[in-house]
Formats: structure tokens, C-alpha cells, sequence
């Protein structure tokens, strides 16, 4: 596959209220993204039909998604709050 051809990632959220008490009940910024490998917004808005058949008609948001490395790194302080290397 060229870099042209492979598929996208796509972070996708449920538009459907929580019925739950948490802070994505009210603010949909704070809901969970499922992030989806589609050649376009439209195929990933039918995968996460699939997965949520009930919510199709609440819908879904879908925005096009750039992946990023990420490093984790552990540090250490003394007793003294001193960085240990």
C-alpha cells in the first residue's frame, strides 16, 4: 500500500446522552473516542454504526485523527524532592 492508499485513523465519539452520572453525561468534549482505521469520514461513521446500531440515529461525530509517539518516562526525587538521574 502507498502512503496514498492506507486507510486513515479517525477519532469518533457517540452522540447519544449517557444515562450514567459522569462528565461526559453533559459535555460530549469529555466522552471517550474510539479511533477508527477508515478510508474516509463516511466509512468510519459506518463502523461505528456497526458497533452501535442503537445510536444511528443520535448519530456520531467524526474527525480525521493524527497519530503521535509517545514516551513515558518514569522520574525519581530523593528525599529532598531532588531529581535522581
Amino acid at each position: 500500500m502507498t502512503a496514498s492508499t492506507m486507510p486513515k485513523e479517525y477519532r469518533c465519539t457517540r452522540n447519544a446522552l449517557y444515562t450514567h452520572d459522569c462528565l461526559g453525561r453533559d459535555d460530549i468534549t469529555a466522552r471517550q473516542g474510539y479511533y477508527i482505521k477508515a478510508n474516509s469520514e463516511e466509512e468510519a461513521w459506518q463502523k461505528m454504526a456497526t458497533r452501535f446500531p442503537e445510536e444511528v440515529k443520535a448519530g456520531f461525530t467524526v474527525q480525521e485523527w493524527e497519530s503521535f509517539s509517545v514516551k513515558v518516562v518514569e522520574i525519581r526525587r530523593d528525599e529532598e524532592g531532588n531529581i535522581i538521574e
